[in-house]
């Protein structure tokens, strides 16, 4: 590979973390269901919904919180292509190493024979719970992410009785990846520019190697000035969050709405 093509496959993979970013961020700005609740309203809800996919034995109660969610997008205008796409490019790099080992290592009755190794139908029904009970997770916190701006989200684990200090410091964090990334993006970009020749495999791991170093060097003054650049404005480690908003009636609705529909399902399961 060449250096070019190996500096455009990183130049493009850092460019579209950002989009995928910002489109985030443009979803959450829609008018939609999801976005119309109160961010710690909709954060309990969303991890209510959760922990009862998690804890229930039921496949057909997760198939429908899972269908449950599905709707939830298409509600809160987010592209079903897309969501799916998000989930499910996600469950098979996670569920895999331990989704397909189940399928021939759980006892029970032959079902198939592929190569000398035998899937029993209780491994295939395990497989398929753990694959649907993680799909579920992954639908239910990608709509959260997708529907609730950053800071908001975690404004909103004030509900949780998380620190305040911690809330300041997530924050922060999040602000500076974007510079960093910029950053990085900015150094591939430069040496991209003055390559001509083709460049090999130890050269690009040294530039790598490098740029790394600078970017942690980077990162530490950058912290320091910032943490400089507070203190001379004032700040003396005591931290003030926005006013906590009042809920509204559709707040209170949704509310309502997650307990009876956590409570059918528990009925039915």
């Amino acid at each position: 590979m060449s250096a070019s093509s190996f500096l455009d496959k990183n130049l493009r993979e850092g460019t579209s973390w950002i989009e995928r970013t910002l489109a985030a961020e443009v979803i959450a700005e829609r008018k939609g269901l999801l976005q119309a609740i109160d961010p710690r309203v909709k954060l309990l809800s969303l991890l209510a919904f959760l922990l009862f996919s998690l804890l229930t034995h039921n496949i057909w109660i997760i198939a429908s919180v899972y269908g449950f969610s599905l709707l939830l997008a298409v509600s809160s205008r987010i592209s079903l292509t897309a969501f799916l796409r998000r989930v499910w490019l996600f469950v098979p790099i996670f569920t895999a190493a331990i989704a397909v080992p189940a399928l021939f290592l759980t006892p029970g009755d032959p079902l198939l024979s592929i190569g000398g190794l035998t899937i029993t139908s209780q491994g295939a029904w395990g497989a398929i719970f753990l694959i649907s009970r993680v799909a579920t997770a992954v639908s239910i916190s990608t709509l959260l992410i997708l529907t609730t701006k950053w800071y908001r989200l975690l404004l909103a684990l004030r509900a949780l009785k998380v620190p305040s200090f911690i809330i300041l410091v997530l924050t922060m964090c999040y602000r500076y990846i974007f510079v960093l990334v910029r950053l990085f993006r900015d150094f591939l970009l430069a040496r991209k520019s003055r390559v001509i020749a083709k460049v090999s495999w130890k050269d690009n791991l040294r530039f790598l190697a490098r740029t790394t170093g600078i970017m942690l060097i980077r990162s530490l003054k950058l912290a320091e000035e910032v943490y400089l650049a507070m203190i001379a404005r004032g700040f003396d480690e005591e931290i003030s969050l926005p006013a906590r908003r009042p809920l509204r009636s559709v707040d209170y609705g949704w509310i309502a709405f997650t307990f009876v529909m956590i409570g059918t399902l528990a009925w039915k399961g």
